[in-house]
């Protein structure tokens, strides 16, 4: 039952915000013609005359606004200059003029053949006069700028009902991304692997093998206490990796380099929640883990004016461009896109032997205290 509610619910805005419903146009230019027919009612003119000239001159509207935003996409498309663009609705004006006024002719045949009875006398109703012609063309311009009004009103509408409902559809992906990140990227070996190190460590380095337990419980708790926001800080975002490398180190002994080159001043720039930790990770599974020999890892973070550069970075065994499904990559560049547009840009390079470097850089938007 809730379901169909909600359902509902959403049909009537959509409803609301389509100029495609015939029906909904016939709300409109129906409820236009109302004051005019109560304002001819005061002016003394009867009820035949103020229904028959301002529904039969509003109505036909309803069928003729697609016509109406058929010619402003159109203009739209050609992108014209101011001049031009006035220019060309205003023979868009002429061009719906010759339909409108066919219809209201018809209804006004229509209403004498009803109101009078049926003959070939009738006919002269479709004649055109220079006051038929004048008194309808004049009616056309308002109607015709105020379709386009209520139809440029109606898309900045929908725009804000679409982000609306991209800002609710990045909350349930953050919230998704979370246990995602436990599931999928943060891969079940590392966790198996990283309690494996534990295990072996318990018999020659008891004390090592606890700080590290302690580590691994520090690391999960936090990736779902302090990244349950949009964004958190750089210096938290950093602090959950090295609870991630303390264990890694742990598990690779002197295989496992990491070089840290942080600029401070950059520490409370705002990123998005867990956005480094997947690449660092990526970075030891598939390019350092193969490697025969050492590895080093190396993070960077700085400023570049009022953006800030991360980059992860490793001298293992690196890739063929472009990059195969599965290595995080897509998702992190979805992520970026949806939280800043085009004020983000990733970059991957990467060869075999030649390790692999990913760098992203976003907009520094320091956090409030």
């Amino acid at each position: 039952m809730m379901a169909d509610t909600t359902a509902s619910t959403r049909r009537i805005p959509d409803f609301l915000l389509s100029w495609d419903r015939l029906g909904f146009r016939l709300l409109v230019f129906g409820g236009l013609a109302l004051p005019w027919i109560f304002q001819g009612r005061l002016a003394g003119l009867s009820w035949q005359d103020v229904v028959r000239t301002e529904v039969g001159g509003l109505i036909p509207w309803a069928f003729l606004a697609p016509m109406v935003l058929a010619i402003n996409r159109s203009i739209q498309r050609a992108r014209p200059g101011p001049w031009r663009f006035l220019a060309a609705h205003i023979a868009g004006v002429f061009i719906v003029f010759i339909p409108y006024w066919v219809i209201l002719r018809g209804i006004s045949l229509i209403w004498r053949c009803v109101t009078s009875g049926w003959h070939t006398a009738q006919l002269a109703a479709l004649m055109p006069t220079t006051l038929n012609v004048l008194g309808a063309f004049l009616s056309v311009p308002f109607v015709y700028f105020l379709i386009l009004l209520g139809a440029e009103a109606m898309k900045h509408a929908q725009a804000r009902q679409e982000e609306s409902t991209q800002a609710d559809r990045l909350a349930r992906q953050l919230s998704d991304a979370r246990l995602a990140l436990l599931q999928r990227q943060l891969h079940p070996h590392f966790l198996f692997n990283a309690l494996q190190a534990i295990s072996t460590l318990l018999h020659r380095d008891p004390a090592t093998a606890d700080r590290l337990l302690v580590r691994l419980s520090d690391l999960l708790r936090a990736m779902l206490d302090d990244a349950s926001g949009q964004t958190l800080s750089l210096r938290t975002e950093l602090e959950l990796l090295r609870k991630y490398l303390d264990i890694e180190q742990a598990r690779f002994g002197d295989r496992l380099t990491v070089e840290w080159r942080v600029d401070e001043s950059v520490l409370d720039c705002q990123v998005p929640s867990l956005i480094v930790l997947p690449l660092v990770e990526n970075a030891i599974r598939h390019g350092l883990s193969p490697k025969v020999g050492p590895g080093r890892l190396t993070i960077a973070a700085q400023s570049e004016g009022s953006r800030l550069l991360l980059t992860v970075a490793d001298d293992g065994l690196g890739a063929t461009l472009p990059l195969r499904g599965g290595l995080g990559v897509g998702n992190t560049r979805e992520r970026l896109t949806a939280l800043y547009g085009e004020r983000a840009a990733m970059r991957i390079d990467t060869a075999p032997d030649a390790g692999f470097s990913a760098r992203i850089e976003i907009p520094c938007h320091e956090s409030r205290s």
